[in-house]
C-alpha cells in the first residue's frame, strides 16, 4: 500500500456529502468546529451502515453490538463558508482487535479543510465492554474503506 495522507482527495476511496447549513455558522461567520464534528460522524455512521448492509445476512441476529467513538482528533487546516457543501472521505487505516483507526478529510472548493482521526471500539450493549470485531465486518469494513493504494 502506498502511503496515506489524510489531506489529499486521491487517498480515499469512500465519500459521503454534506449541505453546510446556516446553523452550522459562528459568530466569525465560518463553519463553527462543532459542524466538522457532525460532518464526521455522518461519515462515520454511513460507513457503519453500509457495512451492516453488506454484511446482514452473515451477522448473528442475537448479538447486541455496536461501535462507540474512544477517539477523535481534528486538525483544522482552512475556513469553511456558506453556502456550500463539503464532501467527507473515509479510510480505515487499521483494524485491531476490538477498535479500528478510521480517518477523515473535509474538502471543498477544491482544497482540504480539516483532517481526523478517530478510533472506534466494536462494543458489546449489554455486557457494556469492548468485543472482538468478526472477520465479516472487518473484510466488509476495508473493501468499503481501504485507503488508495
Amino acid at each position: 500500500m502506498t502511503e496515506f495522507f489524510a489531506n489529499q482527495r486521491q487517498s480515499y476511496n469512500k465519500w459521503t456529502r454534506e449541505i453546510i447549513r446556516y446553523a452550522d455558522l459562528d459568530p466569525v461567520g465560518h463553519v463553527n468546529n462543532n459542524a466538522y464534528g457532525l460532518f464526521i460522524e455522518n461519515a462515520r455512521t454511513v460507513l457503519f451502515m453500509e457495512v451492516e448492509d453488506e454484511i446482514k445476512s452473515d451477522l448473528d441476529s442475537s448479538s447486541k453490538c455496536d461501535w462507540v467513538l474512544r477517539k477523535l482528533d481534528i486538525d483544522f487546516l482552512r475556513e469553511i463558508h456558506y453556502p456550500g457543501e463539503v464532501d467527507v472521505g473515509i479510510a480505515i487505516t487499521r483494524i485491531g482487535t476490538s477498535s479500528m483507526v478510521v480517518n477523515h478529510g473535509v474538502f471543498t472548493s477544491g482544497y482540504c479543510a480539516a483532517t481526523a482521526v478517530g478510533i472506534s471500539v466494536y462494543f458489546d450493549l449489554e455486557t457494556r465492554s469492548s468485543k472482538p470485531i468478526p472477520e465479516k465486518i472487518q473484510q466488509a469494513m476495508l473493501k468499503i474503506a481501504c485507503p488508495k493504494s
